[in-house]
């Protein structure tokens, strides 16, 4: 056995031992129709809108989901939202157009947010190495790292499961510890040697997310999340956005839930502190759409500085990265959701997390997003694309009728 699964497995007695965040009781989704709410903005959406119910509630139903939640942008507008089912099944309180959820790695777009308007404002430049904004890291090998590529992968950093720090291995399986600081949070694969030389492979990891907010925070001089509130949430209005915050009440924020073989559990508590940009923000499916959206409008985000950010990244031998990953973002210039001969160009990210899986996608060309939400995970990942892509299917249908 080698020794990075002897420290895994040591984690994982560890984890045992010390009580990982584990299910409570079983509870049941209800024999009685499932609650369900939506808003829509006009009338031109109404057959879209009625095809997107369709595809939810079914899809609830099919995947034994306590709540599915769904929002639609079209040219900066929210145009359609839905929610289908509970937020929690014990109280039998409905979801809500206003129920948060997990994101998931979803968070990683979001972050790649606040870095874009930072580049914008000169605070920071995607090729500058990490030296430039700090003197202060407990890796060496840290400080010539840059924003592009740790935003995109390439930087070498260390992921779950190669992470030779016992500690920090445990912590982020265990999930329980506290950690007050992004600063603080670097010490959970702080101790780890750079898998490879930066800029000549790929490998997805939130670490990189990690450490390239809490160079974020020494740019800024803003605390990360402070720094969500300024750039995403008090320009874009939306006030769903924050950390899922284990040691307080969050409003409307969804009860996650374990889910096998139509066997339905509360997850336990479960602390992201060690990672809020690459995978511990929690948002509704409106805000994530209207955020989506803001990267089109061009007062917001300048397209130059867009355009750099959906562009896959290139490694030193000159191809494109495995995952076609841009700067916090997935590219996708062949989705051919109207047929074989109208691919649809599209970036996107997806999300998840315990209890929860989360999408978001962008068709620039079509200046139309969509999001969303479930606060419990289907078997396959590929089951909750074919959803967001069902009604992504209609909402472009009536755009390309309309062309």
């Amino acid at each position: 056995m080698t020794k990075r699964w002897l420290m895994l497995a040591a984690a994982l007695v560890l984890c045992i031992l010390g009580g990982c965040a584990g299910h409570g009781k079983k509870v049941a989704l209800p024999a009685s129709p499932a609650p369900y709410t939506e808003t829509l903005s006009e009338e031109r959406w109404r057959d879209a809108a009625q095809s997107g119910r369709k595809t939810l509630e079914e899809a609830r139903v099919r995947y034994g989901l306590p709540a599915l939640s769904v929002a639609v942008a079209y040219d900066g507008e929210v145009v359609w939202a839905a929610a289908s089912g509970w937020r929690d099944l014990e109280s039998r309180t409905p979801a809500s157009l206003a129920t948060r959820y997990r994101i998931g790695s979803t968070s990683k777009a979001l972050t790649a947010t606040a870095l874009a308007r930072l580049v914008d404002k000169g605070a920071m430049s995607l090729d500058a190495p990490a030296s430039t904004w700090t003197s202060d890291l407990p890796n060496q090998q840290w400080f010539a790292l840059t924003p592009r590529q740790l935003a995109s992968h390439t930087a070498g950093i260390v992921d779950y499961d190669q992470n030779r720090d016992l500690a920090g291995l445990f912590h982020s399986i265990r999930e329980r510890k506290q950690f007050d600081s992004i600063n603080d949070a670097l010490s959970v694969f702080d101790g780890n040697k750079l898998k490879f030389a930066p800029g000549t492979a790929f490998r997805y990891t939130s670490f990189d997310f990690v450490l390239f907010s809490a160079l974020m925070e020494r740019a800024s001089g803003t605390a990360f999340l402070d720094l969500l509130d300024r750039e995403l949430s008090h320009p874009l209005g939306t006030t769903s956005l924050s950390a899922d915050y284990q040691d307080r009440a969050v409003p409307d924020r969804a009860t996650f839930y374990w889910r096998k073989d139509g066997v339905l559990k509360p997850w336990g508590g479960v602390n992201h502190s060690y990672k809020w940009a690459g995978g511990g923000l929690i948002a509704s499916s409106s805000d994530l759409a209207r955020i989506g959206s803001a990267w089109l409008d061009p007062a917001y985000i300048i397209p130059a500085t867009r355009d750099a950010f959906w562009t896959p990244q290139k490694l030193a031998n000159g191809e494109v990265n495995e995952q076609s990953y841009s700067i916090g973002w997935r590219a996708n210039p062949n989705r051919r959701l109207l047929g074989e001969d109208n691919p649809v160009w599209n970036v996107h990210h997806g999300g998840v997390s315990k209890g929860a899986y989360s999408w978001l996608v962008v068709y620039p060309e079509k200046r139309l997003v969509v999001a969303l939400n479930a606060n419990a995970r289907l078997d396959d990942f590929g089951d909750f694309r074919v959803i967001e892509q069902a009604v992504s299917r209609s909402f472009l249908t009536i755009l390309s009728e309309g062309a």
